[in-house]
């Protein structure tokens, strides 16, 4: 079986930013059953903490799609090209939207960050390695893979998302959040291009997943697992919720599927 797991809020959870001992178990154990493990994350490679790398994944697939992984090997990576990146980063100084962009090698932000929130990423994003010396303002990156854009009442998302809805595809995340990402992408096409790799059917496939940009992943994989701490939406669209994450939530969802062994 080929596992897939998103990070935030389902391998990390978010209040207290720590893997519970439970999950680390248990990916061991499937490792051991012979099953393979991979990130399928919303975060690009570049701040994907050290602490879920050591965790034994056999590749990634990272940026919601934008790039994928495997053994080192890299099968797949879109990146904006770099005039539309230009002309993104005057729409968003113009409809007075802020965020990060996000790459491969690259977390750029405004030069005048004015979400709290942002500034809370600026100041985890500078504590990674080597996030921090790839960290920069807009202006002085030329390529990116997607965009997690905040606004707020001063913010004409509307009109941004009107103009570039033809080439990105807006994930709503929360009612100030929205991740855009190229419409060619998401974690469903890195699945695809991973199973594709490995000749691997989809009946073949689970993931694990706790908000609405891991709709594409949950209904993709042959089975499917949604956080019981993660978003409601997902409830009645999965094979099984788990507990929460810190409930033990990953090692009760492999259990449940017969994943660990004896």
């Amino acid at each position: 079986m080929v596992l897939f797991f998103d990070i935030d809020g389902t391998l990390l959870d978010e209040k207290e930013s720590v893997v519970p001992e439970s999950t680390g178990k248990a990916l061991q154990m499937a490792r051991k059953q012979g099953h393979l493990l991979l990130i399928c994350s919303g975060r690009c490679k570049l701040i994907i903490p050290e602490s879920i790398m050591q965790l034994g994944f056999h590749g990634m697939i990272g940026g919601c799609g934008t790039y994928v992984e495997y053994q080192g090997e890299v099968l797949y990576h879109k990146s904006i090209e770099e005039s539309m990146c230009r002309e993104l980063v005057e729409d968003l100084y113009r409809y007075h939207i802020d965020g990060v962009l996000e790459g491969k090698d690259v977390s750029a932000f405004r030069k005048d960050i004015w979400m709290p929130v942002v500034k809370e990423i600026y100041g985890e994003n500078s504590t990674f390695k080597p996030a921090a010396d790839a960290t920069k303002i807009w202006e002085e990156t030329t390529s990116f893979d997607k965009m997690a854009l905040w606004y707020d009442a001063s913010s004409d998302m509307a009109a941004f998302q009107k103009k570039w809805e033809f080439y990105f595809d807006f994930i709503d995340r929360d009612p100030t959040f929205k991740e855009v990402v190229p419409r060619s992408c998401s974690k469903a096409t890195g699945i695809d291009r991973i199973c594709e790799y490995l000749h691997v059917l989809p009946e073949d496939t689970l993931s694990f997943g706790d908000s609405t940009n891991d709709l594409p992943m949950l209904l993709h994989t042959g089975h499917s697992v949604a956080m019981g701490s993660g978003n409601p939406v997902l409830f009645d669209q999965v094979d099984y919720v788990a507990p929460a994450v810190m409930e033990d939530g990953i090692y009760k969802g492999m259990e449940h599927f017969g994943l660990l062994g004896e």
